[in-house]
C-alpha cells in the first residue's frame, strides 16, 4: 500500500462542474486513487509514504485535452516534432483525448485497416506514457464498408470513441448517421466535424445535417480554424443535445461567445477544450491554458468553471477515471502558482494570464517538477519521502 498526504493547499479546485471548490485544505491518497478531500482534522490516520507540502499552492485535476489526433509515435510528422507529447506535459497537460488518428503517414485508408490502425493506437498508448501522459487513443474513423458487427467487435476489444464524422471516407448524411446510430448501440462515444473544411476533404455539414447525423460530440464549435455560421453553432451549444469542444487554433472571439452562451442555456458542463494536436496551424502545448485565461477574462463566471472545461467535463464526457478531486478518482493532479502580478492560479486565469504550474501528479507519483512553457513558479511545494 502506497499513501500520500498533500496538505496545506491553498485552494482546491475540482474539475466538477456541479461543485468546483472543494472546501478543506488535504488532499490523501491511497494506491493511485484519491481517498479523501476535506480539513486537515478529517484526515484518516494512515501511515503514509509521502508527504507534500503545498504551501499555500492551487491543487487543480490533471488538465486534459479533449480533441487531439494522436499519430503511433511521439513525433509529428508534419512538423518535424519530436517529444511532442513530453512538450505537452511541461504545459501542465496530463491526458490527452483522440478523435481520430488521420495526420500521419500511412493512416488507415479503409474499413478493414481503420479497424487495426484503432486497435493498434489504442494497445501504443496504453502502454507508453511519455512524462506519464495518458493518452486515450484507438478512435476509429469511418469508412465504407463498416456495419454493426465491426463496431461490436471493436467494444469488445476496448475501443470506445468513433473519430470525427466528415474527416474519413464517409461523408454522406444518411450513411454517417446509420453508422453512427450503429455505434451508439455498442457504447461509443460519436464525435463529428462541426466546422468549415480544414482541409480538401473535409464534410461541412449544415445545421439539419448535422442534427440528422445526431452524434454525441460536436468538434471545434469555433471553428478549424473557420467555424460554421453562428446562429448554428448557438443553437447547436445552447441545445443541450450535444457535448461540444473548441480549441486552440479556432476562433478566439467565437470561443468567448460560445461559453457565454453555454452560460445563458446552462450547458456548460458539456463544454470541453483542446488543441487539435496535430492541427493544420501546428501545435499548442499552451493552448488550453490560453482558452481557459480568455473565458475566465471575458466571460462572467468564475475561473475554476473555465478549469472544468479542460478536465471533469472531459472525464464525464469520455467516461475517463480521472479529471476529477473526489474519492475514488485516481490521483492526477496539478499545484499551481502564479507567473504574473496575481496572488494565486484562479485570479491569474481571472487576469486573463496564464497560471505557472509548480509540480504535476499521475497516480498519486511525482510527475515533472518544473512545466518548462510555463513562467516560474513563485514557490514550489516541499515532498518529504516518509519511508
Amino acid at each position: 500500500m502506497s499513501n500520500t498526504i498533500v496538505r496545506n493547499i491553498g485552494t482546491i479546485v475540482t474539475g466538477d462542474c456541479k461543485n468546483p471548490l472543494a472546501e478543506g485544505d488535504t488532499v490523501c491518497i491511497q494506491d493511485g486513487k484519491i481517498l479523501y478531500v476535506g480539513a486537515a482534522a478529517g484526515a484518516p490516520d494512515l501511515e503514509y509514504d509521502t508527504d507534500v507540502d503545498a504551501v499555500g499552492l492551487t491543487l487543480c485535476p490533471g488538465i486534459i485535452d479533449a480533441h487531439a489526433h494522436p499519430p503511433m509515435a511521439n513525433y509529428l510528422d508534419a512538423y518535424k516534432a519530436y517529444d511532442w507529447v513530453d512538450n505537452y506535459a511541461a504545459a501542465g497537460i496530463t491526458s490527452l483525448v483522440s478523435v481520430g488518428g488521420i495526420r500521419f503517414p500511412g493512416a488507415a485508408q479503409n474499413a478493414q485497416a481503420a479497424k487495426v490502425q484503432a486497435l493498434c493506437a489504442k494497445n501504443i498508448w496504453d502502454n507508453y506514457h511519455p512524462s506519464f501522459v495518458k493518452i486515450h487513443a484507438g478512435a476509429v474513423m469511418l469508412h465504407n464498408g463498416m456495419d454493426e458487427a465491426d463496431f461490436a467487435e471493436l467494444a469488445a476489444q476496448g475501443v470506445k470513441v468513433l473519430g470525427e464524422v466528415g474527416m474519413s471516407e464517409v461523408k454522406d448524411v444518411k450513411e454517417a448517421a446509420r453508422l453512427v446510430s450503429l455505434a451508439k448501440k455498442h457504447g461509443f462515444v460519436t464525435t463529428l466535424h462541426c466546422a468549415a473544411p480544414s482541409s480538401p476533404d473535409c464534410a461541412a455539414y449544415t445545421l439539419e445535417e448535422i442534427e440528422a447525423i445526431a452524434p454525441d460530440v460536436l468538434c471545434h464549435v469555433n471553428g478549424a480554424p473557420t467555424p460554421l455560421d453562428e446562429e448554428w453553432v448557438k443553437q447547436l451549444v445552447q441545445s443541450g443535445k450535444y457535448w461540444f469542444d473548441c480549441i486552440s487554433n479556432g476562433s478566439e472571439t467565437l470561443l468567448v461567445k460560445v461559453a457565454g452562451w453555454a452560460a445563458q442555456a446552462g450547458t456548460l458542463d458539456r463544454m470541453m477544450l483542446g488543441t487539435n494536436v496535430p492541427s493544420m496551424s501546428g501545435f499548442s502545448p499552451m493552448g488550453l491554458w490560453i482558452q481557459m485565461a480568455a473565458i475566465s477574462q471575458n466571460v462572467d463566471l468564475d475561473p475554476a468553471m473555465a478549469v472544468c472545461m479542460a478536465s471533469g467535463n472531459v472525464a464525464r464526457c469520455y467516461g475517463l477515471d480521472h479529471g476529477i478531486i473526489a474519492p475514488g478518482m485516481s490521483a492526477d493532479f496539478l499545484l499551481a502558482s502564479t507567473g504574473s502580478v496575481m496572488p494565486d492560479m484562479l485570479s491569474t486565469l481571472a487576469f486573463g494570464r496564464v497560471p505557472s504550474v509548480a509540480g504535476t501528479f499521475m497516480n498519486g507519483c511525482q510527475g515533472l517538477t518544473k512545466c518548462k512553457n510555463m513562467a516560474p513558479p513563485k514557490k514550489r511545494p516541499v515532498i518529504t519521502r516518509l519511508k
